[in-house]
């Protein structure tokens, strides 16, 4: 048990390392925000299906880095229609293991929460990830 644990830290340890990197990382880019966005013009936005992306919080900071799952507009996402606003994403890693969702549910409040798990993101804070 101990042993397991202290496995378990490590694991832990790690990603806290990765993150403060991440964090304290100077000229750190910020996500596009504008109409110009990397997934626009409309037509090229079903090759993002399947794409690497960063989601960025109100400021514009990247905050996770995800995949995009569905475009479809009809499909419903933590009780949430994607539409026009939202892209279904899965969670791969967290660079600011707190920052808030948008959408929060019973279980998911924070990245953190979602890591593993697809949410609801809106479309004008993800950007294609080039890395």
């Amino acid at each position: 048990m101990v042993k397991e644990l202290a496995e378990r830290f490590g694991k832990v340890e790690s990603i806290v390392v990765e993150s403060k990197q991440v964090e304290s990382t100077p000229n750190m880019e910020r996500c596009v925000q504008s109409s110009a966005s990397v997934i626009e013009p409309k037509g090229k936005e079903s090759l993002m299906l399947g794409k690497k992306v960063k989601l960025c919080d109100m400021a514009g900071q990247p905050i996770a880095n995800a995949i995009i799952m569905s475009l479809d507009k009809s499909k419903m996402v933590m009780g949430k229609s994607l539409g026009e606003e939202y892209y279904d994403v899965a969670i791969l890693f967290a660079y600011k293991p707190n920052a808030p969702l948008f959408v929060k549910d019973n279980e998911r409040k924070i990245i953190q929460d979602a890591v593993g798990s697809h949410i609801v993101w809106f479309r004008d804070f993800v950007e294609l990830d080039e890395t």
